[in-house]
């Protein structure tokens, strides 16, 4: 997870040999709101984060991430809505590719985008993390376990 003054900028989701840039800097007080809002939603207990976003990518890719960041917390949407809601009908596929893009998973909700036949597709990170995250979202499991949230 990595953060700035602007907001949450990247969260690596199972990324082995990921190396943030040397000018990045721990700082885990400062991350505190970001990782109890994340452990928060994997327990199930939060359905919105509340944090500030600040994804970097083209203005076409953050468009298409902040239709994808309205769906709301246990519905899905379609990739033929992601491009109706951005007004280009056109961009089916290039919801796609922004979606595979997305830097941070789970906040910028892209398990929730299905294709038309709402079935899952097209997730980087697999069609066994769609199905989880949406059975979080479903309340039919949880994804830790709340130890008092080892934040204390």
């Amino acid at each position: 997870m990595l953060a700035d003054h602007q907001g949450l900028r990247r969260l690596t989701v199972n990324s082995p040999g990921y190396m943030p840039d040397e000018s990045w800097q721990h700082n885990p007080s400062f991350m505190e709101p970001f990782i109890r809002q994340l452990k928060e939603y994997l327990l199930g207990t939060r359905q919105r984060f509340t944090f500030p976003l600040a994804p970097q990518g083209t203005l076409f890719q953050q468009q298409i991430w902040h239709a994808i960041a309205d769906i709301p917390f246990g519905k899905t949407s379609s990739y033929e809505q992601i491009a109706l809601d951005i007004g280009n009908p056109a961009a089916s596929q290039a919801i796609g590719m922004a979606k595979n893009v997305n830097p941070i998973p789970i906040i910028i909700p892209c398990h929730r985008v299905l294709n038309s036949d709402q079935n899952l597709c097209g997730y980087r990170y697999g069609a066994d993390m769609v199905a989880l995250l949406l059975a979080l979202e479903s309340g039919k499991t949880i994804l830790i376990e709340d130890h008092q949230h080892e934040l204390a």
